[in-house]
């Protein structure tokens, strides 16, 4: 109703301050920034583990494509590729899951179960960065290149804590328990029971505030609300905001799943402490030979659509806010804007590879939902909002 495109046009409708706009704008431009982080994060980590390449292709891939697309396409495009790629996602994460679902069945496998999980096959395992694991059965357990500070060659660590040294290997037979990195659920009973493994005094409080955070964070997405101005009038923006929430419940289902199915079939992903891989490690280790090399294919197309979807609608928010706040509005200057808007997330992306992905993302949403999110509630429902009131909250907030 008010007409605006982004988040700060309607901060300067509502409130009448170009202050107030431009700090949105900074806002905006700091949450898609730090939202495409672990975009191009996740296509590093993707084409690392199906090709082997060095990290640092995948963000130059994705960023290369990305800024080819909003740059020669701009909203219209990008909102369309962004509907086909949602069916994409959907049955490159579905149809692996039921399909390994009807594998996993008949093993009865016990989630809830006292011991780490224990492999089905032998596994090797490269730690990529020093960790700190604990080891419950030594059973079966190998470990070549530094173990406890010390040199050594397919030594057999006793029960306890220990510490694993970057570029060694840690060697599992069949039947072995998989030691567990440091912080991460032990058994399967912790594994099952909410909060574990997130760290902090308070692991309840921060399972619930995430979980706040995720709301209210959709809310105040920018690249998530710019997509109501593709529609014609109010009602369709209902129906559609409607039909999003029921496919993203959709959608959400199968992460659960492949969960606990990577408890079953990757548990070795645990002495790393980097579970982001698991996805694409799950279907080759749950169904052997073409059908699981497949489904790994399908899985892997999907993840990149993940990472080319969502990247392009941030780069287009981006690129919309800095082009018409900074700039002259002009084509030119959003094209401009998307070029560097593109490119930024780079060096941020390989200087955070070793932070989790799932963390990351919870980073932003925790960010949207102290900003933009009440910007927007307030400002709507709110008559007695302030341009001072709402520069406050969004300082105090980001």
């Amino acid at each position: 109703r008010s007409g605006a495109y982004t988040v700060p046009d309607f901060a300067e409708f509502r409130l009448k301050s170009t202050l107030v706009r431009r700090i949105a704008m900074v806002v905006v431009v700091t949450i898609c920034v730090l939202y495409l982080v672990p975009q191009y994060q996740g296509a590093g980590l993707t084409l690392r583990t199906l090709l082997g390449v060095p990290t640092w292709i995948g963000p130059l891939a994705v960023a290369a494509i990305v800024i080819a697309n909003v740059v020669g396409g701009g909203m219209r495009s990008i909102t369309f590729v962004q509907a086909f790629q949602y069916w994409l996602k959907l049955t490159a994460i579905a149809v692996p899951a039921c399909a390994m679902l009807v594998v996993a069945l008949p093993l009865r496998a016990e989630l809830g179960g006292p011991l780490p999980p224990v492999v089905t096959q032998q596994s090797t395992v490269t730690v990529e960065t020093a960790v700190e694991v604990t080891v419950t059965d030594p059973t079966g357990v190998t470990v070549s290149g530094s173990l406890d500070g010390g040199p050594v060659r397919n030594a057999v660590p006793g029960a306890g804590r220990h510490t694993i040294a970057a570029g060694s290997t840690v060697t599992l037979a069949a039947g072995a328990h998989t030691p567990v990195v440091e912080g991460a659920p032990a058994t399967g009973a912790s594994w099952a029971t909410s909060g574990t493994g997130v760290g902090g005094k308070h692991p309840l409080y921060q399972v619930l505030s995430i979980i706040v955070a995720t709301f209210l964070g959709a809310m105040g997405l920018p690249h998530v609300l710019v997509r109501f101005y593709t529609n014609p009038d109010g009602r369709a923006a209902r129906r559609s905001a409607l039909a999003v929430i029921a496919l993203l419940g959709v959608f959400y289902l199968f992460p659960t799943l492949l969960a606990a199915l990577a408890r079953i079939f990757v548990p070795q992903v645990l002495i790393t402490g980097k579970a982001d891989a698991v996805v694409l490690l799950l279907p080759s280790a749950a169904i052997a030979g073409i059908g699981g090399q497949l489904l790994g294919a399908l899985v892997a197309a999907g993840a990149i659509a993940a990472f080319l979807a969502t990247s392009s609608g941030l780069l287009i928010s981006v690129a919309g806010a800095v082009s018409t706040d900074l700039l002259r509005g002009r084509v030119r200057d959003f094209r401009i804007a998307a070029v560097v808007g593109g490119l930024l997330p780079i060096p941020l992306a390989l200087a955070a590879s070793s932070f989790e992905l799932s963390r990351g993302v919870g980073l932003v949403f925790a960010v949207a939902a102290s900003t933009l999110c009440p910007l927007l509630v307030l400002g709507i429902w709110w008559r007695g909002l302030t341009a001072a009131g709402a520069i406050a909250g969004l300082v105090v907030g980001t």
